[in-house]
């Protein structure tokens, strides 16, 4: 009987079987989205709901500090801007710090209070955001401020307190220079106090602080009174001053109110050196703005020549860069600056017109009338148009004239008569000249011509050309003395000597030929003055005639002396 073998068993394991879940379905899935979204709008609603009181606290916190009208509503603007709370306090601590930078009355209780509130809300930033430059900047600067201005002895005892934060604000913001700006501000109060090792570090910090204007003008005065309290020792200030007009101008006016005239006449000076610099710097950038060809040059030129047209003294020393500026002034409308600035330039060069030559080409003076415009009198008018050889323009300004025999057209008759004389029109001058009102006719640019030309009727007189002259010679005009006169001589100076001994001193600003001179100082009790001038006697038998001009810049004094030649 035949036996079967059992087949092999199949010892591989089963796998297991997984529990079948069922899909959640559609309608579930869209239940707990639902549920999702409206807890996130919950979440955002509440938050948006606690930002919103946030806000309306800091803006009734800011109320209460006195920001009131526009200047609230823009920081509430702001702070509504920002993301979340601790960005709208940085923004309200700027700007109450930024506020007792400029507050007028910095002892009073309402100006106490803001820098407090700057203080504690620079405070909250730094718990928040402990690695906020702003809020440590604004913490050190409002701790120094503070006890500065309360004469708290703990900006000395305890300088860490306000100089730990500003180093650090520094240190995490080192391409912001406001922290280093407000740290130098924080070390000149206690300047005192200060080692030599110190303080040679500290003044790299405020070399830097005073080239930004706003930090130069708040700390200017503490400043000068450190390095330049003493008795002429202003022009040290300046060593940790840019070197630019601004500082020079300040330092000569610093110098004008403690009445150091040695110290204002050499600032002035530098002030003039300084500007001069900057004057020629400027012109050539507008140039380049000129070169560019394009309309928006053009308008960046026409605001910088406008700005050094203003901005020019106006003297024999700017005139020819004026003139520059003139020939190169894109086509415009006039501003303010520029019609003043015409006038007084066109009100200085008149009398050196009819002294000695034109200090400006016919170009120019045809543009300076242009700016000037209307501003000008009928008989100026007439006076610019001769000088800019406009014949034309003066004949009919002439002929609309119903005033040619008052005074203020005898300038314009003398300068007219002058120009027909140089065109060999002799008779015509003559009789011009016959107009002349007879005020004028004791000045030098009349009896120079008249006697030149032989006029009829001119009574003999004193030789023109002489060495000295009397207080009845000078005439008045625009708040300055002036004396034309003719040199018997050369000479080094002149002297003016007062009718009396000068009572309490004055300060003279002159000019010789439109040329400014260095502010002169007349000591109490002096009876005279040099003035130092180059007085040239002319060529050959033609004496050259010189046009004197003095303001009294301080002191009462008459500055129409007599004059004579040293």
């Amino acid at each position: 009987m035949l036996s079967r073998t059992p087949a092999p068993l199949d010892t591989r394991a089963e796998p297991p079987v997984a529990p079948a879940f069922s899909r959640p379905g559609p309608r579930l899935v869209r239940a707990l989205l639902s549920v999702l979204i409206i807890a996130l709008a919950w979440i955002a609603l509440a938050r948006q709901r606690t930002w919103s009181v946030a806000q309306s606290a800091l803006v009734a916190q800011a109320r209460s500090l006195g920001l009131e009208g526009a200047e609230l509503a823009e920081l509430a603007v702001r702070m509504r801007r920002e993301a979340d709370p601790t960005a709208a306090r940085s923004a309200l601590a700027a700007r109450l710090f930024d506020l007792e930078l400029v507050v007028r009355d910095p002892g009073s209780p309402a100006s106490a209070e803001r820098l407090l509130a700057t203080r504690e809300l620079a405070r909250e930033i730094l718990r928040a955001e402990p690695a906020s430059w702003q809020a440590a900047m604004l913490l050190g600067a409002a701790v120094s401020l503070e006890r500065s201005r309360a004469r708290d002895t703990r900006i000395f005892s305890l300088a860490r307190d306000w100089e730990r934060p500003l180093v650090v604000a520094g240190e995490l913001a080192p391409a912001e220079p406001q922290p280093r700006r407000l740290l130098a501000a924080a070390y000149l109060e206690v300047w005192p106090a200060l080692a030599p090792e110190k303080r040679r570090k500290v003044e790299a910090l405020l070399r830097e602080a005073f080239r930004e204007p706003r930090t130069f003008e708040r700390l200017y005065a503490p400043w000068v009174e450190i390095a330049g309290g003493r008795e002429g020792s202003l022009p040290a200030a300046a060593t940790l001053l840019p070197d630019q007009p601004l500082t020079w101008r300040r330092l000569a006016t610093t110098a004008f109110e403690r009445r150091t005239w040695s110290a204002y006449a050499e600032l002035t000076v530098r002030h003039r050196r300084s500007l001069r610099a900057s004057f020629e710097h400027d012109l050539a950038l507008a140039g380049g703005q000129v070169a560019r060809g394009d309309l928006a040059g053009l308008q960046v030129a026409r605001g910088l020549y406008g700005e050094l047209l203003a901005g020019a003294p106006v003297d024999a020393e700017f005139a020819p860069l004026v003139e520059t500026v003139l020939g190169s002034l894109p086509p415009g409308p006039a501003h303010e600056s520029e019609i003043r600035a015409a006038d007084a330039w066109l009100a200085w060069a008149q009398p050196l017109c009819l002294v000695r030559q034109c200090p400006f080409s016919t170009a120019a003076m045809a543009r300076l009338a242009s700016l000037a415009g209307s501003t000008l009198a009928g008989s100026q008018a007439a006076f610019v148009a001769l000088a800019a050889q406009d014949l034309p323009r003066a004949e009919l300004l002439e002929r609309r004239s119903d005033e040619l025999w008052s005074e203020p057209w005898a300038p314009f008759l003398t300068f007219k008569a002058r120009q027909q004389a140089a065109r060999k029109e002799i008779a015509a001058a003559r009789a011009t000249l016959g107009t002349v009102h007879r005020a004028f006719r004791v000045r030098l640019a009349w009896l120079e011509l008249a006697e030149r030309l032989g006029v009829v009727g001119v009574s003999p007189g004193p030789p023109l050309a002489r060495d000295r002259w009397e207080a009845a010679d000078w005439w008045f005009d625009h708040g300055a003395s002036r004396l034309d006169l003719l040199p018997a001589r050369a000479a080094s100076a002149l002297w003016l000597e007062f009718a009396e001994p000068v009572a309490a001193g004055a300060l003279l600003e002159a000019q010789w030929d439109g040329r400014a001179l260095p502010p002169l100082a007349v000591p109490a009790g002096a009876a005279a003055v040099r003035l130092p001038v180059e007085v040239a006697s002319g060529t050959g038998i033609q004496p050259e005639p010189h046009l004197l001009e003095v303001r009294v810049r301080w002191g009462a004094l008459r500055p129409a002396a007599r004059v004579r030649l040293e």
